[in-house]
């Protein structure tokens, strides 16, 4: 691709590709301040995705949880950390919605990137997110 991807030509791709006619994932555009792509994974239980397209990247992220879901914050942020180093193509970070923190699953790419990579990193990261939160589920009430 020579052209930076959009959310309406990112949408039109991904349900155009073999991912996106195989049913095991849906797209759909959420207008608002910034449009965003809501992708749910059926195959891994209707994960809930986002993805945003700006200026040069693909910003693609789920929901770990909800800080108020952790035992113990300090304990929980050294388990992410270091979970962070077995994860390809994922990190873990804090972001707050309706002023509460909240754990998440993010990766990016260019908005250059060719169309596998972007599937690519999609379903790595709901597997990885998927992974994350087995893993953490002893530091969650």
């Amino acid at each position: 691709m020579s052209q930076q991807w959009s959310i309406e030509s990112l949408f039109r791709a991904l349900q155009e590709s073999e991912f996106g006619r195989t049913g095991h994932v849906s797209f759909q555009i959420h207008e608002g301040v910034e449009p965003v792509l809501l992708i749910e994974m059926h195959e891994l239980g209707d994960l809930p995705m986002h993805l945003v397209a700006t200026g040069g990247e693909v910003h693609v992220s789920a929901t770990l949880c909800h800080a108020s879901q952790v035992k113990d914050r300090n304990a929980f942020n050294d388990a992410c950390l270091r979970l962070n180093t077995i994860y390809p193509l994922s990190n873990i970070g804090i972001t707050t919605v309706d002023d509460e923190d909240v754990y998440i699953v993010f990766g990016q790419l260019s908005s250059l990137a060719p169309l596998p990579n972007v599937i690519e990193e999609i379903i790595v990261l709901g597997h990885n997110t998927i992974q994350a939160a087995s893993e953490l589920t002893t530091h969650l009430h």
